[in-house]
């Protein structure tokens, strides 16, 4: 394996070979990271230059069927090696993935931000880097889990980037769970809704409006006992414990107006299924057995609800 500074120049050369094909490198610019003394191929995207080995475009699928294609005569060179341009790539897309070609450890061990999930998987997946590609898919899964449940707070930044990156990239799993996190976001207190417009097609916002409406009847089903969806709650309570146990739901879903979050609703519910309603007293043994398991129905009809609301399944 390469190490980032083997054979590598301290810069690269100031003054560039031509060829009759320099026209299109002239505003190209030879980047001292990733250029490899001994590399025999240049890569060209958004004007930075990138001279590294074959060897290690071979992980790509597209890489090692074009480079096993006989090469015409005439292809443009810089330095002795061919020059490939990728007009369609962004450069700092390929800062990430070459940093997982050359400096894994490096790569693994630093802290993820979305931009290099994103960056690593949009080239994953364009150029069929199937390792790569996986490892992207992991780190999303464990923001946007497909268990709704295991969602936590990390499911709110770059939602709606999510949703977009999803779509570009075929991963829908974790669409139910990017939505839901974003439909929790109050835009008017400027959290990271805020700007998610910006980045939702006209498609997905319509999605997105309309699974938050569905989830506002949800919740108000769920708090008035007018529960009448397939699978709603039949648990019997009696009248008292009845008018008790809505009082306390009201009270507990009731969300902080200076918070940037709306009502949680699954996560609260999932909380009181596993940690006892905190706070709440019935009369009756029987009706406090009886609401727990009403509990954890609703989170049973939540959870499947969810992906339907926002339209993702049928």
């Amino acid at each position: 394996m390469y190490s980032s500074d083997e054979h590598m120049e301290a810069f690269p050369p100031t003054k560039r070979q031509r060829t009759s094909h320099c026209r299109t490198s002239e505003s190209l610019i030879e980047q001292s990271q990733f250029w490899f003394t001994d590399g025999d191929i240049v890569i060209g995207v958004e004007g930075q230059l990138w001279k590294i080995h074959r060897s290690k475009l071979m992980c790509s699928v597209i890489f090692a069927d074009m480079l096993e294609l006989p090469q015409p005569t005439d292809i443009e060179s810089m330095h002795g090696c061919p020059l490939v341009n990728l007009s369609q790539d962004s450069a700092n897309d390929w800062i990430v993935v070459l940093t997982w070609m050359y400096q894994y450890e490096k790569f693994t061990n630093q802290t993820i931000v979305f931009d290099t999930i994103a960056g690593a998987l949009r080239l994953s997946n364009k150029y069929d880097i199937a390792e790569l590609r996986q490892w992207s898919i992991r780190q999303l899964f464990w923001r946007w889990p497909q268990d709704l449940t295991k969602m936590t707070y990390s499911a709110f930044p770059h939602a709606a980037e999510a949703i977009r990156l999803a779509r570009e990239c075929n991963v829908p799993e974790i669409l139910p769970a990017s939505f839901y996190a974003l439909s929790i976001l109050r835009w008017s207190h400027l959290a990271d809704g805020g700007q998610s417009h910006l980045h939702l097609s006209p498609s997905d916002l319509r999605c997105l409006i309309v699974g938050r409406e569905h989830l506002q009847d949800h919740l108000y089903a769920i708090l008035t006992g007018a529960d009448e969806r397939s699978g709603g709650h039949t648990t019997t309570i009696c009248a008292c414990c009845e008018n008790a146990s809505r009082t306390w739901l009201t009270s507990s879903l009731e969300p902080d107006a200076s918070s940037p979050y709306g009502v949680w609703l699954l996560r609260n519910l999932h909380l009181f299924a596993a940690n006892g309603c905190s706070g709440l007293s019935l009369h009756h043994s029987r009706c406090d057995v009886n609401f727990r398991l009403r509990v954890s129905g609703f989170v049973q009809d939540l959870q499947e609800a969810i992906p339907r609301y926002f339209m993702l399944r049928a």
